[in-house]
């Protein structure tokens, strides 16, 4: 069974997209890696009629507060009903924020659209905490190694391991005591360290507190 992989990520090929790199850790240790498509870089009406011919059809996209990229939307205006009704569609999410919870609705959103179009639904994989991969993919070396499993067990059996997706999925939702630990660190501002390193190499952190649009 053909399997296409998407990367709905703006960033496209870029070395910067998490997603891309989520990707590539997927189809790694495959015996036939699947075919991926960065969809930034690709004409998106001839994408949407190519991958009508594949089994198995996965979206790998980042989550922007609670929503996809605007070019994930853009997509799906041209995405077509399953030809034979036996392809099969599922979903694969990082995000910067920690919770999966905060994928809940969009996943809802996703299995409501692989039924509309006669997909069946394989499942969504949601790895929350997910923004710094490409900065630090030796600090998220485990992380990449629950994907490579996740496609090389994919590659047997054409659906996401439940064991590896509920592992990646962690924390749904965080506990009162971690809650009132990182609002700690944000009032004291540890959270803003990272941030305000990346104005000041930027010359950008005298304007930090500007309110252009206002």
């Amino acid at each position: 069974m053909d399997t296409i992989i998407l990367n709905m990520s703006p960033k496209g090929n870029s070395k910067k997209s998490n997603s891309k790199i989520i990707c590539e850790e997927f189809v790694r240790c495959m015996e036939k890696p699947c075919e991926i498509i960065n969809i930034a870089n690709s004409n998106l009406e001839q994408t949407s009629q190519y991958i009508t011919d594949f089994d198995n059809i996965i979206f790998a996209l980042p989550l922007y507060i609670h929503a996809m990229p605007g070019i994930m939307m853009e997509f799906i205006e041209y995405l077509s009903p399953s030809n034979t009704k036996n392809q099969s569609m599922g979903f694969i999410i990082q995000a910067g924020f920690i919770e999966s919870a905060q994928g809940k609705y969009v996943e809802r959103y996703f299995e409501l659209l692989a039924k509309k179009l006669d997909y069946k639904y394989l499942g969504t994989v949601f790895k929350g905490e997910a923004a710094a991969i490409y900065m630090f993919p030796r600090m998220f070396k485990k992380v990449l190694s629950k994907f490579n499993e996740l496609g090389k067990l994919y590659e047997q059996t054409h659906s996401f391991d439940e064991e590896i997706v509920l592992d990646l999925g962690r924390p749904y939702e965080l506990s009162k005591f971690k809650a009132h630990l990182y609002q700690l660190l944000c009032d004291i501002g540890l959270n803003n360290i990272g941030w305000h390193r990346m104005l000041k190499k930027n010359g950008a952190y005298k304007k930090r507190l500007d309110t252009p649009f206002l």
